[in-house]
């Protein structure tokens, strides 16, 4: 936007995963800020549908010390589309390859830190296969879950499943409907 300029940028830190920008710059009311910024890769978040049921993963989550239900996700790698992302996630997570696949929306993961999006996809017309896990993922005992839309409905509504990206995807998927 206009009025909106960046005086100088440097990078806070880095790591294999993100990096944090720390920024100076003038606002429309002329005055000087600082802002620290979390850059990290976009992600996706697979809706996987078979009729009225829809599958999502369980294990353990070393950041919130809880094993949470939620749906497949994973980071955008380096010259890969969110679409190629969403099927690697998929079968790797989930050992799911679906025939149809399409993007629902996608959404600011954390909009008051980060520009990083959540890419939002449905998936249908189901193939099982093996999954193909990663060590952390074994080591969180990465199981799939197969819920009724009303069982999961009923799970966030009761403040079972606490996942932001999980809850905005089946919000999503539910006005897709």
């Amino acid at each position: 936007m206009k009025n909106w300029k960046t005086i100088k940028s440097k990078v806070a830190f880095k790591c294999k995963y993100m990096k944090v920008l720390e920024e100076d710059f003038l606002a429309p009311d002329k005055k000087k800020y600082k802002y620290y910024i979390l850059k990290k890769n976009d992600y996706v978040v697979v809706v996987a549908r078979e009729n009225n049921f829809l599958y999502l993963i369980n294990f353990y989550r070393y950041t919130t010390k809880s094993r949470d239900t939620e749906f497949v996700a994973g980071a955008v790698e380096k010259n890969e589309t969110p679409l190629m992302a969403a099927k690697k996630e998929l079968k790797e997570e989930a050992g799911i390859m679906a025939n149809k696949i399409k993007k629902i929306g996608w959404y600011y993961a954390f909009r008051g830190s980060s520009d990083q999006k959540g890419h939002v996809f449905l998936a249908e017309d189901l193939k099982f296969c093996k999954q193909e896990l990663e060590d952390l993922e074994k080591a969180g005992e990465m199981k799939v879950v197969k819920l009724k839309i009303s069982e999961l409905r009923k799970m966030i509504e009761l403040g079972k499943i606490k996942d932001v990206d999980t809850v905005a995807a089946f919000n999503m998927f539910m006005l897709k409907k």
